[in-house]
């Protein structure tokens, strides 16, 4: 018997024949139509889909992964909550403070600065100071004490050299220092030296510092003898008055440059 590929065969019922043939069967085929759907048979061995879905938990998730994750946003909803709280009290915090901050205080608010000009700028960037080297040389007209502003460690920033003196352009308080030093092959203990500096302003001049020294002379005879003298001080100096130096001696100055030195520095 052939059957079709497509559908599944009919069932076949025997069936005992009348007038009393026991071995004589028929055959009866049910009838069915050629294209109906064979009727589905239930299934009672295996729990229905949505059964198993409630058994696996949210989605496909079992229990412990949904207290994980039931976990996390607890933590989540804490960690916003006390960030909340956290804010709130230091804005209470600063709010006491600015209550209790005293009112001339509250009133001194920052106010817009106004800046100066480039050539302002410039003059309080500007040094004011200035360190000489000795040359040995002083003018016999007038006795000062020439010097060398320009080679070596000598400089001058802010401040003028004119003539051995030293012109300051800015009113202020100044360091002002000199040192020379004395040399000679004979000695006499009755000789001296002095040594000066001087201010000159407005066109009057006096002595603000002097080195008066006697009897300095411990020499044998036929031996070389040498000695300095230091003076500085501070000094209240200002606009265009002009500094400068004398000694008593000048043909026992000492031929070292840097031995012999006369400079300033303004400090305020």
């Amino acid at each position: 018997m052939s059957s079709n590929s497509g559908h599944p065969s009919p069932p076949v019922f025997v069936v005992d024949s009348d007038r009393g043939h026991p071995k004589q069967h028929r055959y009866y085929h049910q009838q069915m139509p050629r294209h109906a759907e064979p009727q589905l048979v239930p299934c009672w061995t295996f729990p229905p889909a949505r059964a198993e879905m409630k058994r696996r938990g949210w989605g496909g998730m079992n229990a412990g992964m949904a207290w994980v994750l039931t976990l996390i946003l607890l933590m989540v909803f804490a960690a916003l909550g006390l960030g909340a709280y956290q804010i709130q009290r230091l804005q209470t915090e600063v709010q006491q403070l600015s209550q209790g901050m005293p009112a001339q205080m509250q009133s001194i608010a920052p106010q817009r600065q106004v800046g100066l000009n480039p050539a302002e700028l410039n003059r309080k960037k500007q040094k004011s100071a200035a360190h000489l080297i000795g040359r040995a040389e002083q003018s016999t007209a007038s006795g000062i004490l020439k010097w060398e502003a320009k080679y070596g460690e000598a400089f001058t920033e802010g401040v003028k050299y004119i003539n051995g003196g030293l012109q300051v352009n800015e009113t202020g308080l100044y360091f002002v220092y000199s040192r020379v030093e004395f040399f000679s092959r004979t000695c006499h203990p009755k000789d001296f030296y002095v040594h000066t500096m001087h201010l000159q302003r407005n066109s009057h001049n006096r002595t603000i510092m002097e080195d008066h020294r006697e009897g300095f002379c411990s020499a044998v005879s036929g031996q070389s003898w040498m000695t300095g003298s230091h003076i500085a001080s501070l000094q209240h100096l200002k606009e265009t008055d002009w500094l400068f130096v004398n000694v008593s001696h000048l043909k026992l100055l000492s031929k070292n440059y840097h031995n012999n030195y006369f400079g300033l520095f303004k400090i305020h």
